[in-house]
């Protein structure tokens, strides 16, 4: 009897994981899925027109999550332009909201000139890393808003699997240590000085800027900056990277690998 039970109680387990599992439960916290929005400015024909697209991503399992990543995704759009009530863009926490701000941002546009190209948004989030108890997100968006080219930008949100919690760049050193910090990015900076990217750049034009826009990946911690920042926009988007043996004492362990 007790041999019956026991076959019993596993068959019914094997059912239960089956059906969790065709639900898509997965028992992870962290979990993610895909998130795609397109939309066209309504009410408008022609090449003037704006459009705003969204590849994203949503965690089912930590709705607060996802609302921070769309916080962040839709903050990129802070420098585009000003909505019509004077608040400044970025400030979005929904797709549709963000949308409506910068149709509304390319009506306002081309009021003042009506042959302006149609304003493009284009937003997209990715994993880049999943190591060490650490989920790391790449946040890029791209925005034209009529001139000679659009503006990229980046951002990075890391994610602690044991707090569930976005962790920035105070969360990771070491109380005291973000001057050994920046010392090592000024090494960094003056290695990827030396870099095809920044073949020809005058330090003197372009000095050294400090950054906290960082991601801890596996070759090493990864400090992103945008256009503009440490080279003329033909240079793109100068991306340094700090060997953790440099951050052995400064960041806290958990960070390095």
């Amino acid at each position: 009897m007790q041999k019956r039970w026991l076959v019993g109680g596993l068959a019914l387990a094997t059912v239960m994981l089956a059906g969790c599992q065709s639900l898509g439960w997965s028992g992870d916290a962290l979990r993610t899925e895909p998130v795609v929005k397109s939309v066209h400015e309504p009410d408008c024909e022609g090449d003037g027109c704006a459009n705003v697209n969204a590849a994203y991503l949503r965690f089912p399992e930590s709705p607060q999550l996802s609302d921070e990543l769309e916080r962040r995704l839709f903050g990129l759009a802070s420098g585009l332009s000003d909505s019509p009530d004077g608040n400044a863009m970025g400030q979005a926490r929904s797709f549709d909201a963000f949308a409506d701000q910068v149709f509304a941002a390319a009506r306002s546009a081309r009021q003042d000139v009506p042959e302006l190209p149609g304003f493009e948004a284009d937003l997209r989030a990715d994993i880049v890393a999943d190591r060490d108890d650490l989920l790391v997100i790449e946040l890029d968006g791209y925005l034209y808003s009529g001139g000679a080219h659009g503006l990229p930008l980046t951002s990075y949100m890391v994610i602690s699997r044991d707090t569930q919690q976005v962790v920035d760049l105070d969360d990771m050193l070491l109380p005291g240590q973000r001057p050994a910090y920046e010392a090592a990015l000024k090494r960094a900076h003056q290695r990827w000085l030396k870099s095809d990217q920044a073949s020809g750049l005058s330090e003197m034009q372009w000095p050294f800027a400090l950054s906290d826009n960082v991601a801890p990946l596996a070759d090493g911690l990864a400090v992103k900056y945008q256009v503009y920042d440490l080279a003329p926009y033909a240079a793109g988007q100068p991306q340094l990277m700090i060997p953790y043996a440099e951050l052995d004492g400064v960041l806290e362990a958990r960070y390095l690998p």
